[in-house]
């Protein structure tokens, strides 16, 4: 069974859901992150359509991140099964960024790690009302740092204070804060969603959007963190470093750093010690 389901609308609006058969949640694997790539170089040759809308159709979830299993079971640091997941990730959601149409992400539930990557890399982002709404990057907490694209848009698209808070607490927002601090455009009724999102995603100015995340962030030397404390967990000096180095480079040069910065981590003790504490809580 697909994982992703394509309908288009009479508006000429494409709507992706994502529904990952079996499961609970759905979780970027490999297989995931496949169906995905092959279902937008699908709507990319796809001249009548104007815009899309991705969306779930899980209840209270939008992506919960990534395949934390795979994650768990890597031996050491700069694994190539490790490079080959997060360029893969990487190409997918640079094929996503640069469709013909504008994008918008309608999310109705959690999306933290790698689901919050997902939303950042559409145009922009609308919040259902479902109480499960929540938008956070925790990798941090996992001895790991977002590797698809999270530490670099986030701070182009909601500001570098909320992306130094975000990062290094590993904290969530819900949906009015996410929405006061710039990181989604409206709180919808969960029931209205669909039908105002793709309404939104045909307003102007999305290219102006994408111009603004491809380029350098614009910031004062005031708005520069401090490198913190040595003995800081290896993540969170590696994320502010990303957010300083990456902020004077163009998106594409960014990244290149954020990923050199999690085959570091991934696979390093610290890692696995604290997914290893995750499994173990969950479990008990």
């Amino acid at each position: 069974m697909s994982a992703i389901h394509q309908t288009t609308r009479n508006d000429g609006v494409a709507v992706l859901t994502l529904d990952q058969p079996s499961s609970r949640v759905n979780i970027l694997t490999r297989e995931l992150w496949e169906e995905l790539r092959a279902a937008l170089l699908q709507l990319a040759g796809q001249s009548e359509v104007r815009g899309l809308v991705f969306a779930s159709a899980k209840p209270g979830i939008f992506i919960a991140g990534a395949d934390l299993k795979f994650f768990a079971n890597v031996s050491a640091p700069n694994d190539p099964a490790v490079a080959k997941l997060i360029g893969f990730g990487l190409e997918t959601l640079e094929l996503l960024e640069t469709l013909p149409f504008p994008t918008c992400a309608a999310i109705d539930g959690t999306a933290v790690g790698g689901g919050l990557e997902v939303a950042l890399a559409c145009d922009t982002r609308l919040l259902g009302t479902n109480l499960r709404v929540e938008l956070g990057l925790s990798e941090t907490k996992l001895g790991l740092i977002p590797g698809w694209g999270g530490t670099q848009r986030l701070p182009r698209i909601a500001g570098m204070e909320l992306a130094c808070d975000m990062l290094a607490s590993g904290r969530s927002l819900k949906a009015e804060e996410a929405c006061e601090k710039g990181l989604a455009s409206a709180v919808v009724q969960s029931g209205e969603l669909i039908d105002f999102a793709a309404r939104h995603v045909l307003l102007e100015g999305w290219q102006e959007l994408r111009a603004m995340k491809r380029g350098p962030v614009a910031i004062h030397e005031s708005e520069r963190f401090s490198a913190p404390v040595p003995s800081s967990p290896d993540a969170i000096r590696e994320a502010m470093m990303l957010l300083n180095r990456g902020a004077e480079l163009p998106l594409a040069e960014a990244l290149k750093l954020e990923t050199e910065a999690f085959l570091r981590l991934a696979g390093s003790e610290e890692s696995k010690a604290r997914i290893a504490a995750f499994f173990a809580a969950r479990r008990g």
